[in-house]
């Protein structure tokens, strides 16, 4: 396989067409949670994952700094962040479902032992993309160096 070109062998990002085939009725949801993240200041771009063999949508922040992912799932999509353990307390939920599903990401979270921990949270529904928008907002305000990259050599 290594013989194969890289570009062929991964393929391509879905365009919009296939996106709004694969993704049906969630597409509304998928393209609010894009938004968000670009209202909060962060730029998308798509990214191939060797390890998954897939592709996924990434945001990133000021500095080159990731800040959350979408990623296409057999049942729509899911997205993924990671969050501090301090952060946690900063995310209100506005009604019960959203706190039955805070509950639950909080749950994973400290199962986890990682601080930050990374958290793929399905969107479902629209108290799953209420909530998910206040966790961005949460995870927005952490100060983050920017990433240096060093330069090659020529």
């Amino acid at each position: 396989m290594k013989n194969k070109n890289e570009a062929n062998f991964r393929g391509n990002p879905p365009n919009l067409d296939q996106l709004a085939n694969l993704l049906k009725d969630q597409l509304p949801r998928w393209n609010e949670v894009r938004q968000t993240a670009v209202e909060i200041g962060a730029t998308w771009k798509w990214v191939y994952s060797e390890s998954r063999e897939e592709w996924s949508l990434r945001s990133y922040l000021a500095g080159d700094r990731f800040f959350a992912a979408l990623t296409l799932t057999d049942g729509g999509f899911e997205v993924s962040f990671n969050l501090k353990k301090d952060e946690w307390e900063a995310v209100k939920a506005s009604n019960p479902k959203e706190e039955a599903i805070l509950s639950d990401l909080r749950e994973r979270a400290l199962e986890s032992e990682e601080d930050p921990a990374w958290i793929h949270m399905p969107i479902s529904n629209g108290s799953a993309l209420a909530l998910l928008t206040k966790i961005l907002v949460v995870r927005a305000g952490r100060v983050q160096k920017p990433r240096l990259k060093e330069k090659k050599k020529k």
